[in-house]
């Protein structure tokens, strides 16, 4: 039993020493996540907008929403954008009809946006250090 439990515990040291600086371990409801600081989020991601929900869809294991963009800092600039989850039995869609967020959302091999469990998205009013991070946005048209 104490092999067993040194060889875990040798093995969380490995892998948690090969996550690079700049990201976070988040222990969350659906297992561990890492969650790059918002440079490395800004860069992975496709299209980066703090909006509000307007509706969702469900289609089998995929949830869209459409939201109405406030204001971006990287992505197609338009006023409403729909960004898909796909749900699983570990994960599911977070995002509500009415209510704000920070999106950080990448293209899939279909062109539609996506957003997963460690994105970096989340709610606006939690976004402040963020919003600093990302300075200056861009109005869409």
């Amino acid at each position: 039993m104490r092999r067993v439990c040194f060889a875990v515990i040798c093995c969380l040291i490995l892998l948690l020493s090969n996550v690079p600086a700049e990201t976070k371990i988040y222990a969350s409801a659906n297992g561990k996540c890492a969650i790059p600081n918002t440079k490395t989020a800004l860069q992975n991601s496709s299209a980066v907008f703090a909006g509000e929900v307007l509706s969702e869809t469900k289609n089998g294991n995929e949830r869209t929403f459409e939201f109405r963009v406030g204001k971006y800092w990287k992505g197609f600039g338009k006023k409403k954008i729909k960004v898909s989850v796909y749900e699983s039995a570990r994960y599911q869609a977070w995002f509500q009809v009415g209510k704000s967020y920070l999106v950080f959302a990448r293209t899939d091999e279909d062109r539609r946006l996506r957003d997963g469990r460690c994105s970096g998205s989340k709610l606006l009013s939690e976004a402040s250090e963020d919003l600093k991070a990302l300075g200056r946005a861009k109005i869409p048209r």
